[in-house]
């Protein structure tokens, strides 16, 4: 009995093979792929690129100054490889209520908020149907509003800038600190020496809760993505702006983030985008394409 149960197994062990392999084909072909879908235990690979300010002045370019050609050049170069731009909200929506995400993400950002993300990088972000995420250092935003006569390469945004940028559709903004983007005793959101852990939280705090009132009371909100000064910040701080309810930070470390939850939406690595480099040679160079 065992030997006739044995013979019918494997007389019938072909044709369920066979079967086996139609349906992990139809499976390879239906299934989306672990890009497309977000797949949280696989890993979405988000390449985040860093610009500071987009200036048509030649004497400016450098480390963090591009020309509006070179903006426009990357733009199109990542739309031509697959790429579609994301907020990093567009993140956080994708990982609590599973809202579908483009196969290749991208996130554009601007740190610093100068006023030319206005009135050079938005232009082009419009016109390619791209998004990007704009930090803006609240103390600056405030003094830029008392400005008699504002200079692209050298202002920042007011108040109506944020709020420009942000009513058209195409930016978010984050919070980049109110006080804190200086390389003084404290070198951005870094512990200051002899500062207690306490002394610390507070001062963090009482900078974020600045910058928040002055984005709620002059632009009509509260961002929810913070960026670290420089990406300096001290072992404590994500607690802590996390408890200020911020639902994401973005850092200066370089590298593609891999987001397998929403742990891993703080301290996102960028890749700060210098002048001098084609299209080609800045994404090839560090692994996107």
């Amino acid at each position: 009995m065992t030997e006739m149960f044995m013979s019918i197994r494997i007389k019938r062990l072909p044709a369920v093979l066979a079967l086996v392999a139609v349906l992990t084909a139809a499976a390879m072909i239906l299934r989306p792929s672990a890009r497309a879908s977000g797949d949280k235990e696989q890993g979405l690979d988000v390449p985040i690129i860093m610009y500071h300010s987009i200036s048509r002045d030649e004497g400016r370019l450098g480390e963090y100054v591009v020309s509006p050609q070179v903006f426009e050049e990357d733009i199109m170069w990542l739309s031509q490889h697959g790429y579609t731009a994301i907020f990093v909200n567009d993140l956080v929506m994708h990982l609590r209520y599973n809202t579908p995400l483009p196969e290749k993400p991208v996130i554009i950002t601007l740190d610093d908020g100068h006023l030319n993300a206005l009135t050079r990088a938005l232009p082009i972000i419009k016109k390619h149907g791209y998004k990007m995420t704009v930090s803006c250092v609240g103390k600056w935003s405030m003094a830029a509003g008392e400005e008699a006569s504002p200079d692209e390469n050298y202002s920042y945004l007011d108040a109506d800038g944020i709020k420009a940028l942000r009513d058209s559709g195409c930016a978010e903004i984050a919070c980049h600190s109110f006080d804190m983007h200086s390389l003084d005793s404290r070198r951005g959101a870094l512990i200051a020496d002899g500062e207690s852990e306490y002394e610390y939280r507070s001062h963090l705090l009482g900078d974020i809760y600045k910058a928040q009132s002055f984005f709620k009371d002059s632009c009509g909100f509260e961002p929810n993505v913070f960026t670290y000064p420089f990406g300096l910040c001290s072992g404590g701080a994500e607690d802590i702006v996390k408890s200020a309810g911020f639902d994401a930070t973005l850092g200066c470390e370089e590298g593609i983030n891999v987001i397998t939850g929403e742990s891993s939406l703080y301290g996102l690595k960028r890749f700060n985008r210098p002048y001098g480099e084609t299209s080609e040679e800045f994404f090839t160079a560090r692994g996107i394409a």
